[in-house]
């Protein structure tokens, strides 16, 4: 005949959590639990959206104005510009040199800055100027 085998015994049978007896380390356990760190956002999706919203609202805003730059002014200075911001009362204009600013100047007074303003239906728009690299 066999022998029953001896019956499996926890390493710690009932073992009460201190926690459960006394009220101060429960105390703690529970402010641990409400402190717990939460796990960070690694994830770039928001600053992706942020970019594609602005840049939608870069098109919508600078798109009229970079059409009615086009139609404004002579084709060889519109090559030499591009629009850096736009706003109902200025134009803030790129251009690639002083030559092409003072080109731009001069277009713009002998009457396509009245047209700009007629296709914007912006009767007090100015145009301003900067002299820089383009960023294309």
């Amino acid at each position: 005949m066999k022998k029953p085998a001896p019956a499996r015994t926890a390493s710690r049978p009932n073992v009460i959590p201190a926690a459960a007896t006394d009220p101060r380390l429960a105390r703690v356990q529970r402010m641990c639990e409400r402190r717990a760190f939460r796990e960070r956002e690694t994830s770039i999706t928001r600053e992706v959206g942020e970019i594609a919203r602005q840049a939608a609202r870069d098109l919508e805003r600078r798109g009229s104005f970079a059409e009615a730059w086009a139609e404004s002014m002579p084709a060889e200075l519109v090559a030499e510009t591009w629009i850096e911001s736009a706003t109902p009362v200025q134009l803030l204009v790129g251009v690639t040199g002083s030559a092409a600013a003072f080109a731009v100047d001069r277009a713009l007074r002998a009457g396509a800055l009245a047209l700009l303003r007629a296709r914007l239906q912006a009767p007090g728009l100015r145009v301003r100027t900067r002299v820089g690299r383009s960023p294309a």
